[in-house]
């Protein structure tokens, strides 16, 4: 009775420690919840790199305090999610992300840890310009292009060109082929795009922020 006791409570401190309390992250305003060690060292990891990734690259600083929760379960087809209007981003945890990386995805050949960083990079621009001058109703379109842009923006040169593997490199983007349409109804062919359109630029960082000051519009008015 006395040994089952025992394993019942180191079995009990072996959980507590493998779900640990909140992380801060060091450099930001950035809290993790529900991480394992050292799933809050590579969260924190990714926070550090999309802080360098905007600040090379004319996306604004996120100032204000913010949450990511890990979690194992999102929707279908869902990796990260920002919650608008709330600081606070859901991410599915490293191996849940991993068990649901398909692939036949573009992203097939990133390294997990490198996937999942990237994601929480697309996620955290999401929070990033969240104040970024809209004219219209949403600013569907930019919103994505620049969350995207920044997510390969953040991965190694060699990673990016896994992420390219397959691409026509030689075929110029217009700006009409960032659109709704190909948003819905192809993703993965709407981020290639969008980092082939930011790579064809004369000065790609430049139009980042002509995008974050409202100069460039990607959206279009829409009537009913």
């Amino acid at each position: 009775m006395h040994a089952l006791k025992a394993t019942t409570a180191v079995l009990m401190l072996l959980s507590w420690s493998a779900q640990a309390g909140p992380v801060s992250c060091d450099g930001s305003d950035v809290t993790v919840y529900g991480a394992r060690p050292q799933d809050a060292q590579l969260t924190c990891a990714a926070v550090a790199r999309a802080k360098q990734t905007f600040e090379s690259c004319n996306v604004p600083p996120i100032t204000r305090p913010l949450r990511i929760d890990l979690v194992e379960t999102l929707e279908a087809n869902c990796f990260g999610q920002y919650h608008c209007g709330e600081d606070w981003i859901e991410l599915l945890s490293p191996s849940a992300m991993k068990a649901k990386h398909l692939p036949g995805s573009i992203y097939a050949d990133l390294p997990d840890d490198a996937f999942f960083q990237s994601i929480l990079v697309h996620e955290l621009t999401h929070a990033a310009i969240k104040d970024v001058p809209c004219p219209f109703d949403n600013c569907l379109i930019a919103n994505e292009y620049l969350a995207y842009v920044m997510q390969i923006r953040s991965l190694s040169p060699e990673a990016q060109l896994q992420f390219l593997k397959g691409a026509d490199l030689d075929s110029k983007i217009s700006r009409d082929e960032l659109n709704q349409m190909i948003y819905f109804m192809a993703p993965d062919i709407f981020a290639r795009k969008s980092w082939l359109h930011f790579t064809q630029r004369e000065d790609p960082c430049g139009f980042i922020g002509q995008i974050v000051e409202g100069t460039v519009l990607l959206d279009y008015e829409r009537f009913e």
